[in-house]
């Protein structure tokens, strides 16, 4: 058990894992601030989606705002529940925020290509706020691709993996939330 008194719960995994919908029960159920970084990160765009925040100003601007976001998140010990953008934790910089935390739970929500394609592709939003990630175009080849690439990584910065597939947002929140005292 970990003691949330000075604790960041850090969620990551690939878009489409749930980790906007658990952070925010799992922050309500703890009673704690939620924080979405791709929201910070839209919001240092004037609100644009992460489609168009590639497409004007190019991925390397939405990367580096995204390391500065997640940076000035984990600086302290704000004991919240953080959500993390798919990519934040290939970044270096981001990563090593991540990894360098003193006080934080790091919980990868870990999905199959096809539980995470069908899950991208039934939210009605993806077509305007995602953009693809390879010349693939957002299939289910490309979130093999791009899991493949991934998953060590997502592995090695987790303290914890959660197989989010056969599991509803709350089973995944009680699990989280059974880790912390």
């Amino acid at each position: 058990m970990i003691t949330l008194s000075l604790m960041n719960v850090v969620l990551f995994g690939y878009r489409g894992s749930g980790k906007s919908t658990v952070g925010r029960l799992l922050a309500d159920r703890l009673g704690v601030p939620f924080v979405d970084t791709d929201e910070m990160v839209r919001g240092r765009f004037a609100g644009l989606t992460i489609a168009q925040i590639w497409q004007i100003h190019g991925e390397p601007a939405f990367r580096a705002a995204e390391c500065d976001v997640t940076a000035d998140l984990l600086r302290d010990d704000n004991r919240m529940v953080i959500a993390l953008g798919g990519g934040t934790v290939m970044q270096p910089d981001a990563r090593a925020a991540v990894t360098d935390a003193r006080h934080a739970l790091r919980v990868y929500l870990r999905g199959t290509p096809d539980t995470l394609h069908a899950r991208i592709h039934g939210d009605a939003t993806t077509p305007t706020e995602r953009p693809n990630l390879t010349a693939l175009g957002g299939g289910v080849d490309e979130i093999r691709a791009v899991l493949a690439d991934r998953s060590p990584t997502y592995e090695a910065v987790a303290d914890h993996v959660i197989d989010i597939d056969t599991l509803t947002p709350q089973q995944i929140t009680d699990r989280i939330a059974a880790m912390i005292d």
